[in-house]
C-alpha cells in the first residue's frame, strides 16, 4: 500500500480540544481529493483496573453528543507533554479515587485512523485500592463501580457500555490476560 501525499493543509477550526484540517491529497493513482477533513486530536487513555476479586473498575457518567449515560473505562486525554502511563494513572485517581501498584501496558488502538490522527493507549491496573476522594473536572459528575465479567457482558449486550473505543479496549484488555495466563 502506498501512502497519499499531503500537498497542502488549512486549519478549519483550531481549539484546546480539538484541531480539524482541509488538506489536499495526492492519491498514489494519481488522483487529488480535496478536501479531506483530518482531525487532530491529543492522545487518550483507558485504564482496565481489576481488583483482587477479578473485578472490573468501570465509570459512568452522562456522555453529551449522544445524549446517554454511557458505562466504560475510567480513561481520558494524554496533556500536552505527559507520558501515556502517566495520563492513566491520573484519569483513573481523578475519575475512581483509586491508584494501582501494578501497571502493565497492553498498546495503542487507533481512534478512527480514516478522520483521526490520535491513538487509545490502554493499560492494566492491578493491586488497586482507594486513595483519595474523587477530583473531577467541572464538566464531569462520574459514578463508578465494580463489575464482573458476566456483568460487563451484559452491560455490553444491552447497550449500556457502548462505546465502540471502550468496547474494544475492553476485549483486548480481556484477550492480553487471557494469554499471559496461558504463557
Amino acid at each position: 500500500m502506498r501512502p497519499w501525499k499531503r500537498l497542502a493543509s488549512s486549519t478549519v477550526l483550531a481549539n484546546r480540544w480539538i484541531n480539524v484540517t482541509a488538506d489536499k491529497c495526492l492519491l498514489p493513482n494519481g488522483a487529488v481529493v480535496e478536501p479531506y477533513f483530518v482531525v487532530h486530536e491529543p492522545e487518550w487513555v483507558h485504564v482496565f483496573a481489576i481488583n483482587t476479586a477479578e473485578q472490573v473498575l468501570v465509570v459512568r457518567q452522562y456522555r453529551y453528543a449522544a445524549d446517554a449515560v454511557c458505562t466504560e473505562l475510567p480513561g481520558g486525554v494524554v496533556e500536552e507533554g505527559e507520558e501515556p502511563l502517566a495520563a492513566a494513572k491520573r484519569e483513573l485517581l481523578e475519575e475512581t479515587g483509586y491508584h494501582a501498584r501494578s501497571w502493565e501496558y497492553v498498546g495503542p488502538l487507533f481512534a478512527n485512523p480514516g478522520r483521526q490522527t490520535n491513538r487509545i493507549h490502554l493499560f492494566i491496573a492491578r493491586e488497586i485500592s482507594a486513595a483519595s476522594k474523587q477530583n473531577l473536572d467541572a464538566t464531569e459528575e462520574i459514578e463508578f463501580h465494580f463489575l464482573s465479567a458476566a456483568e460487563v457482558q451484559v452491560a455490553i449486550d444491552s447497550g449500556e457500555f457502548s462505546q465502540a473505543f471502550h468496547v474494544a479496549s475492553y476485549y483486548r484488555a480481556t484477550h492480553f490476560l487471557a494469554a499471559a495466563s496461558e504463557a
